[in-house]
């Protein structure tokens, strides 16, 4: 795992979180339950980020903690191509959290950023790094799939809800049978696509509170699903995170933000690129202010 430099604030931390150890500072299981009991929302943006960590580095490190982990992950499609959407299930004591990882990057295969991409960024004050993995499309199908679709009372987007669903009856196969059934508390999370995915997860069944990091807009009317009207969803917004921002309000898609916003800025940045403003090591960084030192 590589150190975390700069807050979080790179291009590798950026598209690849899974390089970098989520939980900084907390070594073992009585420190974790007690940053836990006092900052839980710091302990749910270090859940975010470990759902793009591989799973042996989950059973590693969350057995540390004295945590149990689950993985889920997309199997081929008719194409054999793996969509990349992943999903982990912890549980300690009574308590439980689903976690949605979001976009990311791979080492498969780096090509050079187009000069056409590189000057619409530019336009909006956006940095691009000089090489993207490619491996960023197959998520990318799954953000651009903005046509909405009905779901239980409101209307969603598309390639949000497909990435859920395919990962939601492996997931819900657990949620009735010991130990999670027997949690007393379950929390939903997720960073990015992961967020919005959350967001659909908390629709689909019933959560303690849904909290997200650089969400995007999932959809309209979700505030029609008597699930997420009676959850507490909070929603943190670091900055001017341009992912909160980018799914279209204009008709004919007229998407909308659901939940609490909740706005923290990085004090301690040393750069103005609003895309690192997304990270989210940046993120836990700044809910870890003051916590772990």
């Amino acid at each position: 795992m590589n150190q975390i430099e700069k807050r979080g604030r790179t291009f590798d931390a950026l598209f690849n979180p899974k390089h970098y150890a989520p939980f900084p500072g907390i070594g073992d299981a009585d420190k974790f339950r007690a940053v836990w009991r006092n900052h839980p929302d710091y302990v749910l943006a270090n859940m975010a980020h470990a759902a793009y960590v591989d799973d042996d580095g989950n059973q590693v490190r969350f057995a540390k903690l004295g945590v149990a982990v689950k993985s889920y992950a997309s199997g081929p499609n008719s194409f054999g191509i793996i969509r990349g959407r992943q999903a982990i299930l912890v549980h300690w004591d009574k308590v439980a959290v689903l976690s949605f990882r979001g976009t990311e990057g791979s080492e498969q295969l780096a090509v050079r950023t187009p000069e056409f991409l590189r000057r619409v960024a530019d336009a909006v004050g956006i940095q691009l790094p000089d090489k993207f993995n490619t491996f960023l499309a197959t998520d990318i199908l799954d953000d651009l799939n903005f046509p909405q679709v009905p779901y239980k009372g409101a209307e969603v987007h598309r390639g949000f809800l497909a990435g859920t669903t395919e990962l939601w009856p492996k997931i819900e196969a657990d949620l009735s049978s010991s130990p999670i059934a027997d949690c007393a508390e379950f929390y939903v999370t997720g960073h990015s696509l992961g967020a919005a995915m959350a967001l659909i997860a908390g629709m689909t069944h019933q959560f303690n509170r849904i909290v997200t990091f650089g969400e995007p807009r999932v959809g309209r009317h979700i505030g029609k699903n008597s699930l997420a009207a009676s959850t507490p969803h909070i929603r943190y917004v670091n900055g001017r995170d341009p992912v909160t921002a980018i799914v279209p309000t204009q008709a004919p898609f007229s998407f909308e933000h659901h939940g609490e916003e909740r706005c923290i800025s990085d004090s301690k940045k040393t750069d103005d690129n609003r895309l690192f403003d997304h990270s989210i090591i940046n993120y836990a960084q700044i809910l870890g202010d003051g916590v772990i030192e």
